[in-house]
């Protein structure tokens, strides 16, 4: 079986980019073989992919080789859609699996004589909320998407039947468990709390960090707010510590440091959020607005927008024997084991 995975650009670094990678290399273990299509300004993958990389050129012409400078058209992501078709048009498969809005559109016109299929990794039109001509163009066309015609697989169950989202199919996003892990947790002279620092509106980095100020003002120095991948707006504010790991085995390195992870995101609270996931493989405390397998049994639930409720269940779990409940975290997440989700996904393309 040959698949095909086109991108709009090239790789990027958030969580979504870690699945598409991992889905290759766990699909190329089972016998399938597995090409990115990526602009010919493509970087190497953040995360790395034994996938083939096939760069297109803004003409749609097929290449072997990225070129670092070379320009994206002037329209951008809108005159992409149109060389992303072209190459495809050039291409064989057995499965061309879109995996953002902006290439559902090129997948579902494209002439070439495969499978189509759609991997929803989260609502899009969510994303695109500022009032700018731009986001609402972004917006209309992530709304679309979901309407193409396409062979649909959602990432969690909360969007099988979402908006303009209707499919029977779900394959959770997986997790490396053998990274992901509990180290022997040490006990330091400060306590630790910590988040992932992007400061996107519905992320709710901003509870978190007038939850912190607040409980700074009571602790003092003996507590710290580690922010990975912060932003450097917060950068020299007291208590707050920027950090950026450099691939998984750092990034695991950091949740093992933390005492509690903060998780203050206010919406599509039934879907998988990675760093949730991650900190309870780590088996580190959570606190969080909900996410996927998180709830009153294995994490402590607070509502969205509401930096008080962050600093008060920051205060309640200090207290707690927080073993119970990092133990059954860490049970639950065995279900996003990376061997599972692929072979599913597989079976989802052999089948359907």
């Amino acid at each position: 079986m040959k698949i095909i995975i086109p991108l709009l650009g090239g790789f990027g670094k958030a969580g979504g980019w870690r699945v598409l990678s991992q889905l290759a290399n766990y699909w190329m273990k089972s016998g399938a073989e597995v090409v990115f299509l990526a602009h010919k300004s493509t970087e190497k993958p953040y995360f790395p992919t034994a996938a083939e990389i096939i760069y297109y050129t803004n003409d749609g012409v097929l290449d072997t080789v990225s070129e670092s400078g070379y320009p994206f058209p002037k329209l951008g992501a809108l005159s992409l859609r149109r060389s992303l078709k072209k190459a495809l048009n050039r291409m064989e498969a057995d499965v061309v699996l879109a995996t953002h809005s902006f290439t559902a559109g090129p997948v579902r016109k494209s002439a070439i004589r495969a499978k189509k299929f759609y991997y929803v990794q989260a609502y899009e039109p969510d994303f695109y909320y500022k009032n700018s001509l731009k986001e609402k163009i972004y917006k209309i066309i992530s709304r679309k998407s979901y309407g193409l015609g396409l062979k649909t697989i959602v990432n969690a169950p909360m969007y099988l039947d979402f908006n303009e989202i209707k499919t029977d199919m779900y394959v959770f996003p997986g997790l490396d468990l053998d990274n992901f892990k509990g180290w022997p947790k040490k006990k330091g002279t400060k306590f630790i709390l910590g988040t992932i620092g992007r400061l996107e509106e519905y992320k709710g980095t901003s509870y978190v960090v007038e939850a912190f100020r607040e409980l700074r003002k009571e602790f003092g120095v003996d507590i710290e707010l580690h922010m990975a991948f912060g932003d450097q707006s917060l950068a020299g504010e007291e208590g707050i510590v920027l950090i950026t790991p450099q691939g998984d085995a750092e990034l695991a390195e950091y949740y093992n440091s933390l005492d509690i992870y903060l998780c203050a995101g206010t919406i599509q609270l039934e879907a998988v959020h990675y760093p949730v996931i991650e900190s309870m493989a780590c088996q580190v405390p959570v606190i969080t607005t909900g996410y996927l397998p998180a709830d009153h049994t294995n994490a402590w639930m607070v509502p969205v927008k509401n930096s008080s409720a962050i600093a008060e269940k920051v205060r309640q779990v200090l207290k707690e024997d927080v073993i119970p409940k990092t133990e059954k975290a860490h049970e639950d997440i065995q279900i996003f084991k990376w061997e599972n989700v692929s072979s599913k996904m597989l079976e989802y393309f052999k089948n359907r």
